[in-house]
């Protein structure tokens, strides 16, 4: 009997064998009637008892009590069904495509197909080599060869560039993305400082008056009888009956009278010796501070006048009142208390910390709720070299004018105080800054679109941002948003590299 293998090939006499022809060669057996029959009669039975069982299952399983656990064991069955069938479905496709390459002549393979992508992964592979193989989930478990973790994933390739941290650490676009991951170039700036705190308002001591008298006397009439009452220059405030000033009236007049009667004498030293002793007459009652108007009133009439009056010599406010009708007074006695009210000090305390923002001169503006939407401008004028032990704070004085006596002494008043701290300077926002206790660290991007963490020495901060003194340059980029998870994100690798340079070599 001849073979039927050798009939094929005479057949066929392009094809020298059939296992290279066909890649699974499978042989069919002819079944007999018989067998056939007992075939669907036993499908036939399996079918009923499988229908009566799919019957009683289903209303077992839609019961309330059972549908819940049905489908929890349903998606527990899927999920470790699919975790065991992955990597067989991997290992058996790797197997076909093994047998396929084998099976198929090479003239017969596609032109550019297949061997165009191993030439672009080797070429990739040929840039970049290969330092070990690690498992996606679990970073420690290494090996020195391609191969399965124990979860049954592939190991995939750590470069020698990617152990590398101080190359910075690298992260897709699309998980830089999803972890909200924003920037914010540095810049140079001018940082600027305002320092708020409460003020009273007070007047001003320089334009402080004092009334007094320099002799003695009573008061005889009061013209300026309350605190708080307001004079202007040279209103009169009393009127003194005053012997000492009556006698040295009656001097001027006799000196007056003297001085008409010898003004024509030959002799010109008893004409000077008249005029002189008009004059110092006269020269007594100024400096006892009578007005004028009352001396040339008396020179014209020649009548003494019982009372002298004292005039208020600046504009402004009685802030105290010791004055009292028929009351008696001596040679520095104070009568009353002015103050002028044009220029107002405000006095506000600075805590200790602000203290280096404050200085003699700078610019303040200050605001009252008495007068909504309108700002005052002044200026620093002292600050106070002592500091309240109990409040830790200083004091610090600033003028303001008040032409309109608008400003009221004791009123509060909200101030603020405008420094500059530093003119273009490094900044970065106060987001950007990690701190970790001894060091302040930002993350930069590095310009091939890593990231990398470093550290910066910092200025004050103010207006929402650090000045940079050390360890930035105007034109870099750094995070301000997610830094956390980039710098848990560098130090796991840097932990990593570390643990892999500590082993002697990978697991094989």
């Amino acid at each position: 009997m001849e073979d039927p293998k050798k009939e094929i090939n005479q057949d066929n006499p392009l094809s020298e064998s059939p296992e290279e022809d066909i890649i699974f060669p499978m042989e069919k057996e002819p079944a007999s009637p018989a067998k056939r029959r007992g075939g669907f009669r036993l499908l036939k039975a399996i079918g009923f008892i499988a229908f009566i069982v799919f019957v009683f299952m289903l209303g077992f399983a839609t019961r309330p009590d059972t549908m819940k656990q049905a489908i929890e064991s349903v998606q527990d069955f899927s999920s470790r069904t699919m975790e065991q069938a992955l990597p067989m479905l991997a290992s058996v496709k790797e197997k076909i495509t093994k047998i396929i390459d084998e099976k198929m002549p090479t003239k017969a393979k596609p032109q550019g197909q297949g061997t165009a992508l191993r030439t672009e992964g080797s070429t990739s592979r040929a840039k970049r080599k290969i330092k070990y193989w690690a498992a996606p989930m679990n970073p420690a478990y290494t090996s020195d060869k391609p191969g399965k973790s124990p979860t049954g994933m592939d190991l995939v390739p750590v470069y020698e560039d990617q152990g590398d941290v101080s190359s910075g650490i690298r992260i897709t676009p699309t998980m830089t993305q999803n972890i909200g991951v924003k920037t914010e170039r540095v810049r140079r700036r001018t940082l600027t400082r305002d320092v708020r705190t409460i003020g009273r308002l007070t007047y001003d001591e320089r334009l402080v008056t004092h009334i007094h008298t320099k002799y003695e006397g009573w008061i005889e009439k009061l013209y300026v009888n309350f605190t708080g009452q307001e004079v202007n220059s040279n209103d009169l405030l009393v009127e003194i009956y005053s012997p000492e000033l009556v006698s040295t009236q009656e001097e001027l007049l006799l000196a007056l009278k003297y001085n008409q009667t010898l003004k024509d004498s030959p002799f010109e030293e008893i004409r000077n010796g008249a005029s002189n002793l008009l004059n110092s007459t006269r020269r007594r009652l100024e400096l006892f501070d009578v007005p004028e108007h009352q001396i040339e009133e008396l020179i014209r009439s020649k009548k003494i006048t019982k009372t002298m009056h004292i005039h208020s010599p600046v504009k402004g406010f009685v802030i105290k009142k010791n004055a009292m009708q028929g009351m008696y007074v001596k040679p520095g006695s104070s009568l009353y208390t002015i103050a002028d009210l044009s220029n107002i000090w405000v006095m506000a305390d600075i805590y200790e910390y602000e203290l280096p923002w404050i200085k003699v001169g700078q610019e303040a503006e200050m605001t009252l709720s008495y007068y909504p939407g309108k700002k005052f401008s002044g200026k620093v004028t002292y600050i106070d070299p002592f500091l309240a032990p109990k409040t830790r704070t200083i004091k610090v004085r600033m003028e303001f004018k008040n032409p309109n006596w608008e400003l009221k002494p004791d009123m509060y008043a909200n101030v603020t105080l405008k420094s500059i701290i530093a003119k273009n300077t490094v900044a970065v926002p106060e987001e950007a800054v990690i701190h970790s206790g001894e060091r302040d660290l930002v993350i930069t991007r590095t310009p091939s679109g890593g990231f990398k963490t470093r550290e910066v020495t910092l200025g004050p901060q103010t207006q929402g941002y650090y000045q940079v003194l050390k360890g930035l340059k105007s034109g870099e980029t750094v995070v301000t948003s997610s830094h956390f998870l980039i710098d848990s994100e560098s130090k796991l690798t840097e932990a990593i590299s570390k643990m892999q340079e500590a082993k002697p070599k990978p697991r094989e």
